[in-house]
């Protein structure tokens, strides 16, 4: 057995004992730190320069659509 096959099996032993619903709730919590995260970025990070700005340039938008669909997928399954 080589060092690198201990150490996968000493991990996969240690993340073997964490409950699914734990790793459930902290990847939830993952994605809603995330979402706060992406409300405080400024609109000049988040638009883009070389376009008129309308509401579907905002990437704000479809980054909070997206992570409130991995919610969604995680609280369900």
């Amino acid at each position: 057995m080589t060092l690198f096959h201990w150490i996968g099996d000493t991990l996969r032993q240690q993340l073997d004992q964490v409950p699914l619903s734990v790793a459930r709730w902290l990847m939830i919590g993952l994605f809603l730190a995330l979402m706060f995260w992406i409300v405080q970025l400024p609109s000049t990070v988040t638009n883009p320069t070389d376009r008129p700005a309308k509401w579907t340039s905002d990437l704000k938008i479809w980054a909070w659509l997206a992570l409130l669909i991995q919610i969604v997928i995680y609280s369900v399954f």
